[in-house]
């Protein structure tokens, strides 16, 4: 039985075992390696420095940037669309002292859920892919660094060592997206057991849930599964919200 606060039909899905969620800060603690950057900006102020930016677009939609799936707009709370600055990533730009941008970190957003010490949370949605880009353009990169002058643009192609699933430490944990109410009912496509803590358990009171056939979708609400722990065989999961 569902509880009363929830719909007994879900709307949105996450692979949870798909890389697909942008690393924070990025590949390495430098962040995104600079040999995928295209850069043709002009007159960032000669000085080094860190500002916190704004994707003005690119084919990754997991940015934080006002887009056509939903009506509102970074960075305001208030905001009514589906993608902005709190469940959106944005990004650390960081230049020399010749103005030159030498490193672009993702911020990072998705909860760091794991038992042991977390692992790369990540940021944004998980629905990034190899090769898609994400694009700073001269008012994106003007308004981060407070200036008016900047010409040209900073595009940023993804590669595989950038994604990773929606999960964090060395147990894998995956944590209820961060737009929704705090939990999610679950797909299994491949049979086996699953590790989770239930929506009104105590944190980190978890149970085993043993023998689940292949294509079941469980009438439960979970915080957490623990994909990578030894207890979890059952595969092809699927968060459902």
């Amino acid at each position: 039985m569902y509880q009363k606060s929830q719909d007994d039909v879900f709307t949105d899905a996450v692979d949870v075992t798909l890389s697909a969620t942008l690393r924070a800060p990025g590949a390495s603690a430098a962040g995104i390696p600079s040999g995928q950057f295209t850069d043709t900006t002009a007159n960032i102020a000669a000085t080094a420095q860190k500002v916190i930016a704004f994707a003005s677009g690119g084919t990754f939609l997991g940015s934080a940037i006002p887009s056509t799936r939903g009506t509102g707009g970074a960075p305001l709370l208030t905001d009514t669309g589906s993608q902005m600055t709190r469940t959106g990533a944005s990004y650390e730009i960081e230049t020399d002292g010749t103005g030159a941008i030498t490193n672009v970190r993702v911020v990072q957003t998705r909860p760091a859920g794991a038992t042991s010490a977390p692992t790369n949370p990540g940021a944004g949605p998980n629905l990034g892919a190899n090769t898609q880009t994400i694009v700073f353009d001269a008012t994106s990169l003007n308004n981060a660094f407070g200036q008016t002058n900047i010409t040209g643009s900073l595009s940023i192609a993804l590669a595989g060592t950038d994604l990773q699933p929606p999960t964090s430490g060395t147990d894998g944990v995956y944590e209820a997206d961060p737009q929704s109410n705090g939990s999610f009912g679950l797909y299994v496509g491949g049979t086996g057991d699953i590790k989770l803590e239930l929506v009104a358990a105590l944190t980190n009171q978890t149970v085993t849930i043993k023998s689940i056939p292949a294509g079941t979708i469980l009438p439960l609400q979970a915080r957490k599964i623990l994909i990578g722990d030894a207890a979890t065989t059952a595969t092809e999961i699927l968060a459902l919200y």
